[in-house]
């Protein structure tokens, strides 16, 4: 590598923000540092530099990030704000030590884009409509779930701007954040850590409930405490909207159950569900989202209320239009949106 690692560290920050890269990820190896990028949810190999060269990056990067340069047996969190040199954005730098080096994760968010709205992401028509209708209710608990990337935090963030396109007091929302991705100028965002244990998600949350707000956004349901006081604020008034690390509707339901949550609670906090995953569209590098959505109605709650294991709320989930996953991507490989491949991913 013939440029110096503080200037090649920082040239390839520039080349993700001109790629539109989300994530920049430098990767230790044996003799050498792997970079690549995730551009449209896939990710792609940049360069490969040697480990010495790497070892140097790393180290500027977390200079750049006020991380402790000297440790580097522990996980860091830090974030990249220059406006000289990267204006209008920031990037989310997060090191983790391993048995070949520091191995760094960048999520580059630029806040020069374009705001988001639910037409923007390329639902198609019928859950645009379900998500829309899910936020109309004005009290309830809305939950997205899927893995990591694919899109559920852009996609709740189009649905705070949906409800302040539909006259919602920016006032009476609430986001609780860890991190805060994006700024939503008059709307009340709450930053959390997940290790702090005097400002933790349920600290934050409860404060909020006392703040006479209407909507509250949950970043996650992370533990059973959270769920506790999110199922209680929407049952007592509130819109919550959150996601869930659960994998698909049944798996939502499942998980809720397992946590000990009487049925007929869970029945009545939840007013939708949708569970998304970002595949590769036919012949193109393009991601398009294939979603599933629920709204439960009466039937269902009463058969939530019976606490129905997971076979079973997969059986009846398959014959509700709409709220199956792999029918829906079956759907979209019918219609040549992507390949049946992608869809038996799901």
């Amino acid at each position: 590598m013939k440029m110096k690692p503080y200037k090649f560290a920082e040239k390839i920050l520039k080349e993700a923000l001109k790629v539109d890269a989300s994530d920049i990820y430098w990767l230790p190896g044996k003799t050498s540092y792997g970079i690549r990028f995730r551009v449209g949810g896939v990710q792609k190999e940049i360069e490969t530099i040697p480990k010495e060269s790497g070892d140097q990056c790393v180290a500027h990067l977390k200079v750049l990030a006020s991380l402790l340069t000297y440790r580097t047996n522990i996980a860091q969190d830090g974030v990249i704000r220059d406006s000289a040199k990267f204006a209008d954005c920031e990037f989310r730098v997060a090191s983790i030590p391993t048995m070949r080096g520091e191995r760094i994760t960048i999520r580059v968010i630029d806040g020069a884009e374009t705001p988001l709205y639910l037409e923007d992401l390329k639902f198609n028509p019928e859950t645009e409509t379900a998500i829309k209708r899910m936020i109309a209710k004005p009290e309830g608990l809305t939950i997205l779930t899927g893995p990591t990337g694919c899109g559920k935090t852009t996609t709740i963030y189009a649905m705070i701007r949906e409800l302040l396109r539909n006259s919602q007091d920016p006032a009476s929302i609430i986001t609780i954040e860890d991190p805060i991705e994006s700024e939503i100028d008059g709307v009340s965002q709450i930053s959390v850590k997940s290790d702090d244990d005097a400002w933790s998600y349920k600290d934050a949350l409860k404060a909020a409930l006392r703040q006479d707000v209407k909507t509250l956004v949950i970043g996650e349901l992370r533990d059973p405490s959270v769920v506790k006081v999110a199922l209680d604020a929407a049952l007592s008034g509130h819109r919550v909207i959150t996601t869930y690390h659960a994998g698909d509707i049944p798996s939502v339901y499942a998980r809720l159950l397992h946590q000990g949550f009487e049925p007929f609670l869970i029945a009545a906090a939840v007013t939708g569900i949708a569970s998304q995953r970002l595949l590769k569209r036919k012949n193109s590098t393009e991601r398009v989202p294939v979603a599933a959505t629920l709204m439960p109605d009466d039937d269902w709650k009463d058969f939530i209320s019976s606490n129905p294991g997971l076979r079973e709320i997969r059986g009846k989930i398959r014959i509700l239009p709409g709220a199956d996953l792999p029918t829906e991507a079956a759907e979209m490989a019918n219609n040549g949106l992507i390949e049946e491949t992608e869809a038996a991913l799901i």
